[in-house]
């Protein structure tokens, strides 16, 4: 028997996820590496408040702040969650067509 054909394009489309976000991530830590490198972690989480109140009213910094955050947690929390699905798929298909050969 075949391996699942919607399984494969599950993980196709769980693939294609991951590859955005781990874009997304690359495009973030390019902007970063030089505020690291200049002042450090410090110098990090200057830049991401300066990105977060960027055209936002300064009654609304903070929320701002902790929303961009909450944002780049909830990003970073999701890549790992895409690339252990993908890898959760790709073995159990891999593990179907490996008995089906048999």
């Amino acid at each position: 028997m075949k391996p699942s054909w919607t399984l494969r394009q599950l993980l196709a489309i769980l693939r294609g996820l991951a590859i955005m976000v781990g874009l997304f991530w690359a495009l973030i830590l390019v902007r970063l590496v030089p505020a690291l490198v200049r002042g450090g972690v410090a110098g990090v989480r200057e830049s991401i408040a300066r990105a977060a109140i960027a055209g936002v009213p300064s009654e609304y910094w903070d929320q701002a702040i902790s929303r961009m955050h909450a944002a780049l947690a909830l990003t970073f929390g999701l890549g790992i969650v895409l690339f252990l699905a993908q890898r959760y798929l790709g073995r159990r298909l891999a593990a179907e067509a490996s008995t089906d050969r048999n």
